[in-house]
C-alpha cells in the first residue's frame, strides 16, 4: 500500500493528485452510465458495465486513500514511536519498521525515510514522532524530522 508519505508538502501533492485522479474516475462513470443507458450494441453495453464497476472498486479505494491523508494532513495527531528494523515500502524500496502505542494498543507499521538520509536515522531504537489519524490509528505514519520531545 502506498501510504508512505509523512510531510506537509507530500500529504497536499498527493491529495491534488488523487483529487484530479477522483475527478477523472468520475467522468469515466458518467461516461460509461450514459453508454448503459442509451440504446445500442449489447456488446458495447457488457463491456461499459465492467468498465464501470472496475472504476467504482478503483474510486473507493483511491477515495479510502485521500480521506487517510486528508485527515493526516487536516487533523494530524502525534505520538512517539521507536524503530524496530529495516522493511521493504511497496514499489519504493527500502523503509523503517516502527511501532507505537495509542490509548494502550501497540501498532507497527513501515514507511520510507524520505527526504531524510537513511544514514540520519537511528535503526533500532530511534525515538521520533509518528503522525496518525485518530480514525485511521493503525496507519500511522513515521516523521523522522519530528525527534521525541520535539514537536
Amino acid at each position: 500500500m502506498l501510504l508512505n508519505i509523512v510531510t506537509d508538502e507530500e500529504l497536499l501533492v498527493s491529495e491534488v493528485v488523487k483529487t484530479i485522479l477522483l475527478i477523472l474516475i468520475a467522468g469515466g462513470i458518467f461516461f460509461n452510465l450514459r453508454r448503459l443507458i442509451r440504446r445500442g450494441n449489447s456488446g458495447r453495453k457488457i463491456f461499459s458495465f465492467f468498465i464501470l464497476i472496475f472504476l467504482f472498486v478503483l474510486g473507493f479505494f483511491v477515495g479510502r486513500v485521500y480521506l487517510i491523508e486528508f485527515r493526516l494532513l487536516k487533523n494530524p495527531e502525534y505520538v512517539k514511536g521507536i524503530t524496530t528494523d529495516y522493511c521493504n515500502v511497496a514499489a519504493l524500496g527500502k523503509g523503517i519498521e516502527f511501532e507505537y502505542e495509542i490509548n494502550g494498543k501497540k501498532y507497527r507499521n513501515c514507511n520510507t525515510f524520505y527526504p531524510d538520509p537513511i544514514d540520519s536515522i537511528i535503526v533500532p531504537g530511534g525515538e521520533y514522532m509518528v503522525r496518525y489519524a485518530n480514525a485511521f490509528q493503525n496507519l500511522g505514519r513515521m516523521d523522522f524530522q519530528k525527534k521525541r520531545n520535539n514537536k
